[in-house]
């Protein structure tokens, strides 16, 4: 994932807040595996899920996947 991607990543985390960004969600410590993790899923409960970079854990998750409008407004 590319630097500006990471930065938006961390606005809407700090935005959203620990609870609903990080909380009780697996940690994953290399973007590759949740990457992959993030492909499966979205597979086996057909909506489009992705992995982040978490703002307070500084560890990746993974979330539904941001909307346009959302991804415009953290740039």
């Amino acid at each position: 994932m590319e630097d500006k991607e990471i930065q938006m990543h961390f606005k809407a985390g700090e935005a959203y807040g620990r609870g609903s960004t990080c909380g009780n969600k697996i940690k994953y410590g290399h973007e590759e595996t949740a990457v992959k993790a993030a492909e499966k899923l979205t597979i086996t409960y057909s909506k489009p899920l992705e992995a982040y970079p978490c703002f307070f854990c500084q560890e990746w998750h993974i979330g539904r996947k941001m909307t346009e409008e959302e991804r415009v407004k953290f740039s």
